[in-house]
């Protein structure tokens, strides 16, 4: 069946894992493949990547992934997703690309990738459809919007952004080509809802700048600032202050050391030959009022810098009086206790600490209400697609829209997996079908479709513990051979272990024999007869409800 359809995969319900599809008679356009960080309650999980289990069977439509800009929750599940999806033709701005390759050459799947680099108002055809990319202004350098031009009308994906008139290292958006579009007729916007509660316009870069250069002008021992690896205008700002008041700039962080290499290859990163280098134990040499820090670990992370060096775990850094550190960053929701944690550790050590909460050292790279306004009437959609933001934030954006003059057909609030459809009029309406989005973890150097079972069964673990059962059974009997044995972790310790031992041998000894006895045969049905006696017998008793794991081996 032919017509335009547009689906996410991810990002409609939080923040990150961003993927949005639009579908043009059979031909699919996959917009961003991005990775979510996990929250507090998924034990061990590293990220969370979207679910393509919808396009399983349709690989060879797949006419190309368009990337709008090189954060992690917008390229971050490349190398995870792009065998699944065949590797069809990927396409993105230079910078966006070179991370997209930094990430599947550490995969080794560069060899099959085809990677597109396209210019800012380079109109590329891809199938049947044609796709522009629009300069503006985000937290990284080469952000773009996305336009794709289909026989249907023109769908407009904004990516993340913001309107910032005055960018450190860059050229504003470009508002003229928004208009023009807008005049030529935008058939739908997909448009940023991050920041759209809070009022007015976004803080321009530029106003961070001033902060960052007084208190590196002021501080009289070593600086160390935290910031995100991929803020490359902030890196640059720093790098630019530590060249004017004389101090070499150490890198430490693998993300960090990483981004800063590929942007002084293409030219994003401008410095001196010799004034950014590697931390080492070399830096002790030089006085601390010519050294500068930048490192990884603004949110608070275990393994990243700034967390070691406040536990004084990090080889090279030890934090000591009169030092200055700089927190160039917000908290991400969820990790305020672990940024706290890392802050009371270098004061303790005799750090004077710099955050966001007291002086501006951040800036958001999400537009406020002001900047969505102003992009949408720019832009002069017919129809609004509230994205990129949790539930509550895509209700405000859709609010927002009201206030313009919008009908309510032509707002359209959708959940990860839902289905717009648009007809020849240029109406549009939410499909009967709609693709069904499980949580897909990647954790160690594995996946799972099904993540959720996972995470269950880790919370089980990690509340109440685990126990085991090995019942020896006879092969031709099936009675049983001597005392199951029992193995325990987090449930049973100290003088209770014994008597609870006990009780839990002769009530798993008494429910195998019962089983048995009433004619059960599957080996299925034995072990849930035994972990449902378990089961009761530990509510009971303990109050707890652990992992039972029985095991029947037959000799």
């Amino acid at each position: 069946m032919g017509g335009l359809k547009v689906y996410p995969l991810g990002g409609f319900e939080q923040v990150g894992r961003n993927c949005f599809v639009i579908e043009v008679d059979q031909d699919l356009y996959i917009i961003d493949l991005g990775l979510q960080f996990p929250d507090e309650d998924m034990l061990g999980i590293d990220y969370l990547v979207p679910d393509i289990s919808s396009l399983k069977g349709r690989e060879n439509r797949i006419k190309g992934i368009l990337f709008t800009h090189g954060h992690l929750d917008h390229i971050g599940a490349v190398q995870h997703l792009l065998p699944a999806l065949h590797f069809p033709p990927m396409y993105g701005t230079k910078l966006t690309m070179a991370f997209i390759k930094k990430r599947l050459d550490e995969a080794k799947m560069t060899g099959k990738a085809q990677l597109n680099t396209v210019t800012y108002g380079q109109r590329v055809k891809i199938g049947r459809s044609e796709a522009e990319f629009l300069r503006v202004t985000h937290s990284i350098p080469d952000s773009a919007a996305i336009a794709l031009r289909t026989p249907y009308g023109t769908i407009m994906h904004t990516g993340d952004f913001k309107f910032d008139l005055t960018p450190v290292d860059e050229q504003p958006a470009d508002f003229q080509r928004f208009a023009q579009l807008g005049k030529e007729g935008v058939l739908a916007i997909v448009a940023d809802s991050t920041n759209v509660n809070k009022p007015g316009y976004s803080k321009s870069e530029r106003d961070i700048s001033e902060t960052l250069h007084q208190l590196i002008r002021d501080a009289k021992g070593r600086v160390i600032i935290s910031t995100f690896s991929s803020l490359l205008s902030r890196i640059q700002q720093i790098v630019n202050h530590a060249k004017t008041y004389n101090r070499k700039v150490f890198v430490s962080g693998r993300s960090m050391e990483t981004n800063i290499e590929i942007a002084q290859n293409l030219g994003y990163l401008k410095a001196p030959r010799g004034l950014i280098r590697k931390v080492s134990p070399g830096m002790e040499k030089i006085p601390d009022r010519e050294v500068l820090i930048i490192t990884t670990g603004s949110q608070g992370e275990e393994m990243a810098g700034l967390a070691r060096i406040g536990l004084g775990t990090h080889r090279n850094i030890s934090v000591k009086a009169g030092d200055t550190v700089i927190l160039s960053s917000n908290p991400i929701i969820g990790n305020e206790r672990s940024v706290a944690k890392v802050v009371n550790n270098l004061h303790l050590k005799g750090a004077k600490v710099k955050t966001n909460a007291e002086l501006a050292l951040h800036t958001t790279g999400h537009g406020h209400a002001g900047d969505i306004l102003l992009m949408h009437q720019l832009v002069r959609a017919k129809h609004i697609i509230p994205e990129h933001g949790e539930p509550h934030m895509c209700a405000a954006h859709a609010d927002l829209a009201r206030t313009l003059g919008y009908e309510e057909n032509c707002i359209h609030m959708l959940t990860n997996g839902e289905i717009l459809e648009f007809d020849q009029q240029g109406n549009a309406r939410k499909s009967k079908q709609k693709h069904l989005i499980q949580d897909v973890i990647i954790d160690g150097l594995g996946s799972a479709g099904e993540g959720q079972r996972v995470l269950n069964d880790r919370k089980v673990m990690s509340s109440a513990g685990i126990i085991m059962l090995v019942l020896r059974v006879y092969s031709q009997s099936k009675r049983l051979v001597g005392d199951p044995d029992v193995l325990s972790r987090g449930l049973i310790y100290g003088s209770e272990q014994a008597t609870i031992t006990r009780e839990v041998i002769e009530l798993s000894r008494k429910a195998y024999e019962e089983a048995v006895n009433r004619g059960e045969i599957d080996r299925k049905d034995i072990k849930r007869t035994i972990s449902g006696a378990l089961y009761r017998y530990f509510d009971r008793k303990l109050d707890r409800e652990p992992m039972v794991i029985p095991l029947i081996v037959e000799v």
